[in-house]
């Protein structure tokens, strides 16, 4: 890893380590947020201009369409593949729940690939910037979905969400075509996922999760980045 990557790294963990005093502070979340649609994400996340906004809406209409059509294409063999991993895990055969698992998974990334030139023709739209900020946004997206039941506040969110949008910038600079790249960007993410446990979670929050309590060892001194 570079010199620039690990101060990258650092300066997430200390946007992180900003928060354990949030974390106590803050107010917590209440209840589950509504789901929002694409469009309405990209609006905020992105802050697009009215131009932008119309192009948007109607290249996700297309989008929603060629799902649609694959949808009612393939509805009973979703259908099947559900019934098949429900009634696998309810007889706890592991075999099974693999298979299905495995064909749900084949699904879903066909049901994808069934969109990929109207879903790229959505973010066609943006710029250079918006890409960078919708990065972060799926990064937080998918960090924080580990989290839900330690019902982080309010202010721990917005720290978290600090970090996965440096990190995102991060991962965006790798070279895809580096046989390294991969393993590069789980190591950030995983990163960011160690800073949360050691630097947000409360031990309430750890025992929700069942994670164990916060130890401050010597591989986490050496891990820590300075604070000034």
């Amino acid at each position: 890893m570079t010199d620039m990557k690990r101060f990258a790294l650092a300066v997430v963990l200390t946007v992180l380590a900003g928060s354990a005093l949030a974390a106590r502070e803050g107010g917590r979340r209440r209840g589950r947020q509504p789901v929002e649609s694409l469009f309405d994400q990209l609006v905020r996340e992105c802050k697009l201009t009215q131009k932008q906004q119309g192009d948007v809406k109607a290249k996700i209409k297309a989008r929603d369409e060629a799902l649609a059509k694959w949808d009612k294409a393939n509805g009973e063999k979703v259908e099947a593949a559900e019934a098949a991993a429900k009634d696998a895990r309810d007889k706890k055969d592991d075999d099974a729940r693999k298979k299905a698992g495995g064909e749900l998974r084949e699904l879903r990334t066909a049901r994808e690939e069934s969109a990929a030139e109207a879903t790229a023709a959505v973010f066609a739209v943006l710029t250079d910037k918006q890409k960078a900020a919708w990065a972060g946004h799926e990064l937080y997206e998918s960090v924080v979905g580990r989290y839900r039941r330690a019902d982080l506040t309010e202010k721990q969110l917005a720290k978290v969400k600090s970090a996965c949008t440096l990190a995102a910038k991060e991962i965006g600079e790798i070279d895809d075509d580096d046989r390294k790249a991969n393993k590069a960007k789980r190591d950030i993410t995983n990163k960011i996922r160690w800073g949360i446990d050691v630097f947000v979670l409360t031990d309430e929050q750890r025992e929700a999760l069942g994670k164990p309590p916060e130890r401050r060892g010597k591989k986490d001194k050496q891990e820590t980045p300075t604070q000034e």
